[in-house]
């Protein structure tokens, strides 16, 4: 390595070595370097650093790791010769020296030779550098600002985006605790991060006998609720304080797990671990097909209970059994309807074939073509069964007599597997009509959508409401994580302005609602027209009222919280007042024998509950009040809705939530916020608060009303009382809630990965990828982009240079690998291709079509550096 003690040394050496780190290089390197200046010095190999906008020094030390496609510049006042060597001691450059050269760093990682030679061969001087590669794409604009974002997205939970779990005596390191979630995180999170397979050793240690993978992992130092609720029917294994679940409900586990297995043998191109962990794969899928609880033998799939898409709650209905503890994530033999969700086929069906390329790849043949006629059979019954055309069919009841009343069309919703089932080797034919149904869904979107990659679309009315409600979450939120794997898709099937579009919306949504560092799991997918206006009836409270506003009283009457003199809310306007949309009436404080607030509360001289009389339905009370002090629960009081079929239900009012103190008053919530604030004969800035309170039972009519105070001393002051005929109306926010933000941002870096940057493996370790840059679809004529796995240091790197003028695409490519496939998109209006050129030479090539795409496919050797050009 070069250090800084080489740096002080004063010998006399007539060589000059430079760091040039353009972040693009669109041309050919020699010539951007050949003018950086050579700062003053004597015998002294310096390193210089050019980063664009990069905020670094331009001066940095030898010790800087060196990155793919960096170019080095050596200078020397004698004629010599260099050759450099990567970091598998290969040799990738052999250049002369005459006063200035400059070669660019690529081949293998790890440390760099570079000697410099003299006219007889003999050493004048060895340098080592080291260089090691990281995932980073750049144009200097919007795809580098997304590549930004949804690296910190992945990581929103935690620094280097995993968490830690200790299992008999070692550490395992997830991105996600749950088989589905991490699985899809790692798609992303495998070009940063060497932890995939932590969760594919952990989990094959506890696979149950039969081949079942558990759903996900937690610490747990007590019994509780997944003992009590699944511990009869074997989906939980406690060892100690760590638990492993299955959800009931799930029939992906397995393929998912085989599916992560694949993933990381990608990534890590370990054979022998690969094959060591060949019989729980197997296992695992032979399960599905042979559990009563997952194999459908009447349509020859696998089966579950009837839950929107993949997730882990079924539908409350008529059929639902209520014999189990929690009936909607239970699963009861014998009375549980189930029936086929085509995403755990379309799913399932691609496992078996990554089984079957893993068990080919290690020599058992027989293993692989058993798989692959599996995968064969599930798509042929799939297709048959659910495939109506232009998407897949939600979900089909086995058996034919259950008729069920959901709201909805069934039959007409698509759901976000659909999506998935894009990148799950179906025909082009179905892709395409996948893609062309949400395209359609695109240019038909509800009021406020912002997207077309929705859960479930059209939502239900019901059967879910227990779970999430219409246009959040599953039940038609637009699912940010989708959206990643549609613009995969699109990239793949011809549709790559629309990938690239897709990309661009979400590089929004992260700026506008994550604070361009955040992609949230699910959006709102609609803001449909308001209802109208709640109707506000005041309710008279005078016959209750017992406390003044004033600090002093008549007899009686209480002083304003029992306060010293000035301390009094004595500025408060009365009469009709409207405070956060609501309406309230105000007693004049000069009638009622200044009886203008109800005071409550167990000290000396206050009422610790009244009942008002209502008499009529109401959707929502609201409240004008504020609080002396509450207890340390927090509790300020209670409101009793005392029902006339003699039923009754409780609302707590809560500090911090419904109220909050009237010194300095800050509330600031959906329902709740502070309604007046003003002086009084002492501080500067006293208030009282509004808030809704929603009444349980709006259907049922209310004979009264009971305002109870808290059992500690604190005092509640109800100053006014409404009744609403119905809730006032608060819209969503955009984010809405449910599964793992990480993910979404994981699916959405492999797009820009695999899809706009294309870069895929088709070997192991990126021994061979395919390099297929998409950048003419997003109108970005120069990018950077290298990616990495982690767990192996494979790489590939490319520099993209389109000149539109002289209609010519320029590519500098190196890599670990040992050759690399390139699949160029060309630009719409390239009829044909004139010529590749690469090392002075002629490259063969074919064109091929992608829908209406045109590529131009050729193959480039990963020996170091080669740069080619497509002219068309």
């Amino acid at each position: 390595m070069f250090s800084q003690r080489m740096v002080r040394r004063s010998v006399a050496l007539p060589f000059l070595f430079f760091l040039f780190l353009p972040a693009i290089l669109p041309a050919g390197a020699q010539n951007l370097t050949r003018n950086v200046p050579a700062r003053e010095c004597s015998g002294v190999y310096l390193l210089y650093s050019v980063k664009g906008n990069a905020n670094i020094p331009s001066g940095v030390p030898f010790s800087e790791v060196i990155r793919p496609l960096d170019t080095l510049l050596v200078m020397s006042s004698i004629p010599c010769t260099l050759n450099v060597y990567d970091g598998g001691g290969k040799t990738y450059v052999t250049v002369p020296v005459d006063k200035t050269v400059s070669f660019v760093v690529g081949g293998k990682p790890g440390m760099h030779k570079a000697i410099l030679l003299d006219k007889r061969g003999e050493v004048l001087r060895t340098f080592t550098f080291q260089m090691e590669p990281a995932t980073k794409i750049s144009d200097r604009g919007k795809f580098e600002n997304l590549f930004h974002l949804l690296y910190k997205g992945m990581c929103v939970y935690s620094p280097d985006g995993t968490e830690t779990y200790y299992f008999r005596g070692k550490e395992y390191k997830v991105f996600v605790p749950w088989v589905l979630d991490n699985d899809q995180t790692n798609k992303g999170m495998r070009y940063f991060s060497p932890y995939g397979s932590d969760m594919i050793d952990v989990f094959s240690e506890v696979q149950r006998e039969d081949g079942m993978i558990y759903s996900f992992i937690r610490n747990s130092e007590r019994p509780g609720y997944y003992d009590l609720a699944y511990g009869s029917t074997n989906f939980v294994k406690r060892y100690d304080t760590v638990l492993f679940v299955r959800q009931p409900n799930e029939n992906h586990v397995e393929y998912l797990f085989v599916d992560l297995l694949y993933q990381c043998w990608k990534a890590t191109g370990d054979d022998r671990w690969m094959q060591s962990k060949l019989a729980s794969a197997a296992r695992a899928l032979d399960y599905n097909v042979t559990d009563s609880l997952r194999w459908s033998k009447r349509f020859g799939l696998l089966k579950r209970p009837y839950t929107i898409d993949s997730w882990d709650f079924q539908v409350d209905d008529e059929y639902t059994p209520r014999d189990a503890l929690t009936p909607t994530m239970c699963v009861v033999p014998g009375k549980t309807k189930f029936g086929i969700f085509y995403g755990d086929n379309t799913g399932y069906a691609q496992a078996c074939e990554y089984l079957a390329e893993m068990f080919a790849h290690a020599g058992d043949q027989a293993s692989a073509a058993k798989y692959r006629q599996r995968a064969r059979e599930i798509r042929e019954r799939l297709n048959a069964l659910a495939w109506n055309g232009r998407f897949f069919t939600h979900f089909i009841d086995e058996d034919p007599s259950v008729k069920r009343n959901l709201g909805v069309d069934e039959k007409s919703q698509i759901s976000q597997s659909n999506a998935y089932s894009v990148n799950r080797g179906l025909p082009y034919e179905q892709n395409v009509a996948i893609i062309e149904t949400y395209l359609d869904l695109k240019r038909h979107l509800p009021p406020g959508s912002p997207g077309e990659w929705y859960a479930i679309y059209p939502p239900f009315e019901k059967g879910f409401g227990g779970h999430n409600e219409k246009w959040q979450y599953m039940n038609g939120g637009v699912a940010g994580h989708a959206a990643g794997e549609l613009a995969r898709g699109a990239f793949e099937n011809g549709y790559e302005w629309y990938g690239t579009d897709i990309l661009l919306r979400l590089l929004d949504l992260g700026n506008r609602y994550g604070n361009g560092s955040r992609i949230w799991f699910s959006y709102t997918g609609a803001y449909p027209p308001p209802p109208p206006d709640p109707v506000y009836q005041p309710l008279d409270i005078r016959k209750a009222a017992n406390m003044s506003i004033y600090d002093q009283a008549g007899k009686g009457t209480l002083p304003w919280m029992n306060e010293r003199r000035g301390n009094d809310m004595r500025n408060l306007p009365w009469g009709k007042q409207t405070f956060g949309g609501i309406e309230f009436y105000i007693q004049d404080p000069s009638a009622n024998k200044g009886k203008t607030v109800i005071g409550l509360s167990k000290q000396k001289g206050f009422l610790q509950q009244v009942s008002l009389p209502v008499g009529r339905k109401t959707g929502m009370i609201g409240l004008l009040h504020t609080i002396g002090q509450t207890g340390s629960e927090g509790i300020a009081g209670s409101v009793m809705f005392h029902y006339v079929d003699g039923t009754s239900a409780a609302q707590y009012i809560v500090n911090g939530k419904h109220v909050t103190g009237w010194w300095f008053p800050e509330l600031n919530g959906k329902l709740a916020g502070v309604a007046w604030r003003g002086p009084n004969g002492v501080s500067n800035d006293v208030g009282v608060c509004w808030a809704g309170i929603s009444n349980p039972f709006p259907e049922k009519e209310i004979r009264e009303i009971t305002f109870r105070c808290s059992d500690d001393k604190g005092i509640w002051a109800i100053i006014a009382v409404s009744l609403a005929d119905r809730m006032k109306y608060i819209p969503p926010p955009p984010e809405s809630y449910g599964g793992p933000d990480n993910w979404a941002a994981a699916l959405g870096m492999a797009a820009l990965v695999e899809g706009l940057a294309g870069i895929t493996d088709q070997g192991t370790a990126f021994s061979h990828p395919r390099i297929a840059p998409r950048w003419i679809s997003a109108h970005t004529d120069t990018v950077l982009v290298t990616v990495r796995y982690a767990a192996s240091n494979g790489y590939v790197a490319y520099t993209f240079h389109h000149n539109a003028e002289k209609r010519t695409i320029r590519l500098t490519v190196t890599g670990s690998g040992e050759e690399a496939f390139v699949h160029v998109l060309l630009p719409s209006d390239a009829e044909t291709v004139r010529r590749i050129t690469a090392f002075d030479q002629n490259v063969p090539f074919k064109i091929s079509l992608v829908g209406k795409s045109k590529y131009a496919d050729f193959s480039l050797p990963l020996k170091g550096i080669t740069t080619c050009e497509v002219a068309y």
